[in-house]
């Protein structure tokens, strides 16, 4: 049985050690922190015992490495799924408009939501529409040198159609605004939104926290492969020697004699163990705030609603308290508690008046690398998984998987990283 050591219990660790133990290889997986997901973990509040995600993360069904992922540790069940798709826009004075999809065959019910969308003016409607049916047939690499907000002038699309559609999910799946964000990388998501199936655009949250949707399964489904676990354990140096890894030192002890090494940490951790060229290729990080907000009384009925010409880009439900999501947080990552506490007071008395009289208490988190900035320098650079040192692979959503930073992106990224040392195995066998 071939031995792998994985280091890093982030999601593409945990997937990558998943699918290597899956196919009877022998894992051992190292964490520098005393906790496995990386930034997708939860953490008990202690004011109220709830557990609070570092994040909320939207979902979709064209997330298939995702759904793949969570069907393999036996967790697709903790996801709700829209049965149609639809989202809630809230405006101003508490004004709610629906973009919803109906029970048509696709892409006919997509189109009937825009079609009867009250917010979009019928110009914006056309060019809206217009540019959702080009895409299946536009190539995204003669887009190679254009940022989004470029493209979309390109294709005369509307200021309105802009900021009430396409801005969201630029800002949502890039974490970067349409003046910085590379029009390929966009344009090939929106493909996978709107043109992989009839379920690919619908929006998938999850029904508990991100510790039970993801982590905790993950952790007992490595348990029952036999893989062996070292947290608290940070890898300091890697030796190698003709082209090989021939061991690693932790923090607490040696580890040598493994067959394959994967290393799933962030780039700015991995640029620290000095065994690549890295200089060619400079991340910058883009942050995102999220905001937990309890209150008295929740006037609030839906599960999400995206707020329109806001700061705050998101609003989830949760009942006793709500959970705001401010992404491309720049303006706002260095602020004091006190001055964002007043920032989302006034921002949600101006759209839920007098909704700042409910609250009892803020808690913010800030997480200031949230994702990578999606500039087209980057995509160009980004590190594939197999190596040019024989025995060591790579992963993490800033490797090449052709996805943004995000929860699809780290999964593909073990993936694509254990069915790399899976090959490489038979090919040597």
């Amino acid at each position: 049985m071939k031995k792998v050591l994985v280091i890093g219990g982030g999601l593409s660790g945990l997937t990558a050690a998943a699918y290597l133990s899956h196919n009877n290889f022998d894992v051992t997986l190292l964490e520098s922190t005393n906790k496995l997901g990386g930034k997708t973990h939860s953490t008990q509040d202690r004011a109220t015992g709830v557990e609070i995600d570092n994040g909320q993360h939207i979902l979709l069904g064209c997330y298939f490495e995702t759904l793949n992922f969570l069907r393999l540790i036996s967790s697709v069940d903790s996801l709700k799924i829209q049965e149609q798709f639809s989202i809630n826009y809230l405006l101003q004075d508490f004004k709610i408009f629906k973009l919803k999809s109906v029970n048509f065959f696709y892409p006919l019910n997509l189109l009937h939501g825009f079609i009867f969308f009250e917010l979009l003016s019928f110009n914006d409607k056309i060019s809206l529409i217009k540019l959702l049916l080009k895409l299946k047939f536009i190539d995204s690499n003669s887009l190679n040198d254009l940022t989004v907000k470029d493209w979309l002038l390109k294709e005369n699309q509307t200021q309105n159609s802009t900021n009430i559609f396409w801005e969201i999910i630029c800002v949502g799946a890039l974490n970067i605004s349409t003046e910085i964000a590379s029009a390929k990388l966009f344009c090939d998501i929106l493909k996978q939104i709107f043109w992989t199936g009839g379920n690919s655009f619908k929006i998938i949250l999850p029904k508990y926290s991100l510790n039970e949707t993801f982590i905790n399964p993950a952790e007992k489904f490595l348990f029952r492969n036999n893989v062996k676990f070292y947290k608290s354990e940070k890898c300091e140096k890697i030796f190698i020697d003709d082209n090989k890894i021939i061991g690693v030192q932790t923090n607490k002890r040696n580890f040598k004699d493994f067959d394959y090494y994967l290393i799933a940490v962030p780039f700015y951790s991995f640029k620290s163990f000095n065994i690549l060229n890295t200089h060619n290729l400079e991340i910058t990080y883009s942050p995102i705030v999220n905001i937990y907000v309890w209150l008295n009384s929740n006037p609030l009925t839906e599960p999400f609603y995206s707020v329109v010409n806001s700061p705050i880009h998101w609003i989830f439900n949760k009942g006793s308290f709500i959970n705001i999501t401010i992404s491309n947080a720049i303006n706002l990552v260095e602020k004091s508690k006190n001055e964002i506490e007043e920032i989302i007071s006034d921002e949600l008395d101006k759209f839920i008046p007098g909704l700042s009289k409910e609250i009892i208490r803020i808690l913010i988190i800030k997480e200031k690398r949230a994702t990578f900035i999606p500039s087209k320098e980057i995509l160009e650079k980004r590190f594939k998984s197999k190596t040019i040192i024989s025995n060591l692979f790579l992963a993490g959503d800033w490797t090449d998987t052709k996805l943004p930073s995000t929860i699809e992106g780290a999964i593909k990224s073990g993936r694509i990283a254990a069915e790399e040392i899976i090959n490489d195995s038979f090919n040597k066998s």
